[in-house]
């Protein structure tokens, strides 16, 4: 076993390479472990077997840029892998969300008696994804802070791997309201009358709408991943 301030020297090496505080703690575990490991079987003294478990990371750590969601700023390798696979997964369900709503949109255009009524079904459903993420933020703002950007681990690294992308929750909602200001009319003429000579129109009354309810949705996982990771960052500090 290693000593408590040898610990510390690798979580210090993890901080050092930027890696957000749930990520970092995961694999603080793995080479530590790692770590434990070669000492035995090598025979070796903690500061020679943390040199070559470092070096075996060595290119996990390699920096690289992800400009979907860190822009220019370079991140490790190893946190873009994590980061793509999270994000990938949470938008996967989140766009299948959006579909439903997507198609419900297309029921509504039968459903309603006139273009009148379509507009006010237009208006009401879009405007839910204005009204769910404000209730959630609401409901949670005694979390706000920790969902600053200078919120950070010893001043120097983000606590979760969603913290950086929270954001976009604020950014979607803003750009729903304006979705919801929309009539939809184009999607009603398109349906229920011959009408055919805004196609255009129509398609952006109903891609529009699904990919920022896409986006919606994503960012109110994502909040809730943010909060779930934290609670468990807080549990096993106090453990």
């Amino acid at each position: 076993m290693i000593s408590a301030e040898e610990k510390l020297q690798v979580e210090n090496y993890l901080i050092w390479k930027k890696l957000p505080l749930d990520i970092l703690l995961e694999v603080k575990d793995h080479m530590i472990s790692q770590i434990e490991d070669c000492m035995n079987d090598e025979r070796i003294g903690f500061e020679e077997a943390f040199s070559r478990v470092e070096l075996s990371w060595r290119g996990s750590f390699s920096l690289t840029k992800y400009w979907v969601f860190y822009g220019n700023e370079k991140i490790p390798l190893i946190v873009k892998k994590i980061i793509k696979e999270k994000y990938y997964q949470i938008f996967k369900k989140a766009f299948v969300f959006a579909l439903v709503s997507f198609f419900i949109s297309i029921l509504l255009v039968f459903y309603a008696d006139n273009v009148e009524q379509y507009k006010t079904f237009f208006h009401l459903q879009n405007a839910l994804f204005v009204v769910a993420p404000s209730i959630i933020l609401v409901l949670n703002y005694k979390l706000l802070k920790y969902m600053r950007a200078d919120f950070k681990f010893k001043g120097r690294i983000f606590y979760t791997m969603y913290q950086k992308n929270v954001g976009l929750l604020a950014i979607s909602t803003i750009s729903m309201v304006q979705v919801a200001m929309k009539e939809g009319k184009y999607a009603y003429w398109f349906f229920r009358t011959d009408d055919h000579t805004h196609t255009f129109y129509t398609l952006l009354t109903f891609i529009v709408p699904l990919f920022v309810q896409s986006f919606v949705i994503f960012g109110i996982m994502n909040f809730f991943e943010h909060k779930k990771t934290l609670k468990d960052i807080t549990a096993i500090a106090n453990y």
